[in-house]
């Protein structure tokens, strides 16, 4: 439906372009370096099939703007949104440390156990050493 709708108007532009080729007079009041007349008439002759190609071109990024600025301003508050939870995150993060000890002290408390390093595969350990030695039974 939208590029039969582009293609019907890209149709309607070529054949007004082609019947309207004739040339006008287009004046415009331009700057002039003179504090008597500073603004000097200066008439210019145009084709109007370029002048309004001219005009419809921009109509055309007026209306690309006029479309594209809800998905900008969308996409802007998405990513503040997500900067704002990454800045969270990064804070979390900076704290952990801190936090991780405190949680390991409290269920220490809680658990009647010290917060030091335990060992852990003492057996294994005492297993390796004895193959190593041969067998020869347990270290002193």
């Amino acid at each position: 439906m939208t590029l039969g709708l582009f293609f019907a108007g890209l149709l309607w532009a070529s054949l007004t372009m082609q019947e309207n080729a004739a040339w006008v007079e287009v004046v415009v009041w331009a700057p002039h370096a003179d504090f008597v007349a500073p603004f000097v008439r200066r008439r210019f002759e145009v084709n109007v099939a370029g002048l309004m190609i001219g005009w419809m071109v921009a109509g055309a990024l007026i209306a690309l703007c006029a479309i594209r600025a809800p998905f900008k301003i969308r996409g802007a508050a998405i990513a503040q949104r997500r900067l704002r939870e990454l800045e969270r995150e990064v804070l979390e993060l900076r704290t952990l440390p801190l936090r991780q000890q405190e949680e390991d002290e409290i269920l220490a408390a809680e658990a009647h156990i010290e917060a030091g390093s335990k060992k852990v595969m003492i057996e294994k350990i005492e297993i390796d050493r004895r193959g190593a030695q041969g067998g020869r039974g347990p270290l002193p």
